[in-house]
C-alpha cells in the first residue's frame, strides 16, 4: 500500500560533470538527477532538501538530505532502486525513515569540508578533477600559523562572495581548522556551524597566499579588525573542484577526523596516499 513516508538520505557524488546540488534553469544538478530517479521509481514528484548546496564542480563524501513521498517502497527497495539507476559518480550511502520534523540543513551542529591541492611542478592526472594543482612550493608552517586567526566567531564578510541575499548575516563560527601535508598533498579541514557563500575557498585561497609569502599569517586578524585597510588582501577564491563536503554532524560537540584518517574521496588511496 502506497503511504506518506519521510526519508534522511546520505550521498556521495563527484560534482565534476555538474551544475552543483541545486536545481536551476541549467542542467544537470545532483538534486534534480536524484529527484527524476525518484520519479522514476516511485511514479510521485518530490522535492529533496540537502544540508548543503555545493557549488558546480565541488564534490561530497557526507552529504545529508531529507525528503517526503507516497510510495510502497521501504529503505532497501530505495537504496537498490536509486543506485541502479544513478550515473556512476552519484551515489546513495544509505537511507532511513525519518521523523517528519528532521530537517538536513536546519538541524546540523556542524559541516566539515575539505580542500585538497596537490603541490608540485606537474599535475597528476588521476587527481586533476579532485585538487588544486599548485606548482610553488607552500609554506605548511605559516598556513597553521594563520588559520589561527580564522577560528572563533567573526564577520567573516571579506571571506565569501555575495549571494544576493537580503539581509544576510556574516557572522560565522569556525570550530577548527587543521592542515595536514602528505605530499604531493595538503588537505585543509574545515569544521564550522556554518558557512556563507563560497567560504571555505576564500579562507583556503587566503591561507594559500600566506603559504606562499605573498601576505602574512597576522593579515587575516587584520582583515577582520581593520577591514577598511586589509579586506583586499583575503583570497583569491580556491578553485570549486578542490573542494569536498566529507561530513554533516548531527550529534553535539562534531570534531573533525584524527589526522590519520585522510578523507579518501574518490577511492583511490594508493593515489592519496602517494603509492602509485
Amino acid at each position: 500500500m502506497e503511504t506518506l513516508k519521510y526519508f534522511k538520505i546520505h550521498i556521495k557524488y563527484e560534482g565534476t560533470n555538474y551544475l552543483g546540488w541545486q536545481i536551476q534553469p541549467q542542467s544537470p544538478t545532483i538534486q534534480e538527477m536524484i529527484e527524476s530517479v525518484l520519479f522514476k521509481l516511485t511514479g510521485n514528484k518530490t522535492r529533496i532538501t540537502g544540508a548543503g548546496r555545493t557549488d558546480s564542480a565541488v564534490h561530497a563524501l557526507g552529504q545529508v538530505a531529507h525528503f517526503k513521498i507516497v510510495t510502497r517502497l521501504d529503505e532497501k527497495a530505495l537504496l537498490k532502486g536509486l543506485n541502479g539507476l544513478l550515473p556512476d559518480d552519484i551515489g546513495i550511502t544509505s537511507i532511513s525513515q525519518c521523523s517528519p520534523e528532521f530537517h538536513s540543513r536546519y538541524d546540523a551542529t556542524g559541516k566539515y569540508y575539505l580542500y585538497t591541492v596537490q603541490q608540485g611542478p606537474t599535475p597528476l592526472i588521476l587527481t586533476k578533477n579532485f585538487c588544486h594543482h599548485i606548482r610553488s612550493p607552500l609554506s605548511i608552517e605559516k598556513m597553521s600559523d594563520a588559520s589561527r586567526h580564522l577560528l572563533g566567531t567573526h564577520n567573516f564578510m571579506n571571506f565569501c562572495a555575495k549571494s544576493g541575499r537580503e539581509n544576510e548575516i556574516f557572522d560565522r563560527t569556525i570550530l577548527d581548522i587543521r592542515i595536514d601535508h602528505r605530499p604531493p598533498f595538503i588537505f585543509f579541514h574545515f569544521l564550522g556551524k556554518s558557512f556563507l557563500y563560497k567560504m571555505v575557498r576564500f579562507m583556503t585561497g587566503t591561507l594559500i597566499k600566506v603559504g606562499t609569502g605573498k601576505i602574512q599569517p597576522d593579515t587575516i586578524s587584520k582583515i577582520f579588525t581593520e577591514p577598511e585597510k586589509y579586506a583586499r588582501l583575503s583570497g583569491p577564491v580556491a578553485p570549486a573542484k578542490g573542494l569536498t563536503l566529507a561530513k554533516v554532524f548531527y550529534e553535539e560537540n562534531p570534531q573533525l577526523p584524527d589526522n590519520d584518517k585522510i578523507c579518501n574521496f574518490f577511492d583511490l588511496s594508493c593515489v592519496l596516499n602517494n603509492r602509485i
